[in-house]
C-alpha cells in the first residue's frame, strides 16, 4: 500500500512540475514586427479602434519593419422582415483589405478579411443601437485577430 501511495504522489508531482506550453501573448518575444507606417481608411470610429488594437503588438526594437495599409468597408443590409414588412434583423458585414509592405525586402502581401454578424431589431431604439454596437465590436475583434494572426505567421 505504501508503494502505491508513493507512486501516486510522485506522478502527481511530476505532472505538476512539467511545464505546459503557455506563453503570454503580449510578451516581448511575441512582438516580432514594428509597424513604421499605419494607414487605415473607412469608418473613423472602427478605424481608430482597429489601429489602436494592432499597434499594441508592434515592437520598436524589432528588425522586421513594415508598412500596413488597411481599407475598411462596412455594410449593413436587411436580413429579415416580418409579415407587416418591418425589419426584424440586420446583417452587418465588415471587410478589410490589408496590404503589408516589408521595408527590408520590399515584399508586398495582400489579404482580405471579412466577418459578418446578424443582430435583431428591438422595439426600443436604444436596444437596437446597442445590438448594432455589440455586433460592430464583435466584428472589429474578429478582423483584428485575423490580421494579427497573419502578422504572427509571417514574422515568426
Amino acid at each position: 500500500m505504501n508503494k502505491i501511495n508513493f507512486i501516486k504522489i510522485a506522478s502527481a508531482i511530476l505532472l505538476l512540475m512539467s511545464s505546459c506550453s503557455y506563453q503570454n501573448m503580449n510578451s516581448r518575444d511575441q512582438k516580432k514586427f514594428y509597424i513604421q507606417e499605419f494607414d487605415i481608411t473607412g469608418d473613423t470610429r472602427t478605424s481608430f479602434i482597429i489601429q489602436k488594437k494592432i499597434q499594441r503588438f508592434s515592437n520598436r526594437d524589432s528588425d522586421n519593419r513594415i508598412k500596413l495599409f488597411v481599407n475598411l468597408d462596412k455594410n449593413r443590409t436587411i436580413q429579415e422582415k416580418n409579415i407587416q414588412n418591418k425589419v426584424t434583423k440586420y446583417s452587418l458585414t465588415l471587410s478589410a483589405n490589408v496590404k503589408i509592405i516589408e521595408l527590408n525586402s520590399t515584399r508586398e502581401i495582400n489579404r482580405t478579411f471579412t466577418a459578418q454578424r446578424i443582430y435583431n431589431v428591438e422595439d426600443n431604439h436604444s436596444a437596437t443601437v446597442n445590438n448594432s454596437k455589440d455586433a460592430n465590436n464583435s466584428l472589429i475583434d474578429i478582423i483584428v485577430d485575423e490580421i494579427l494572426d497573419q502578422l504572427r505567421i509571417y514574422y515568426n
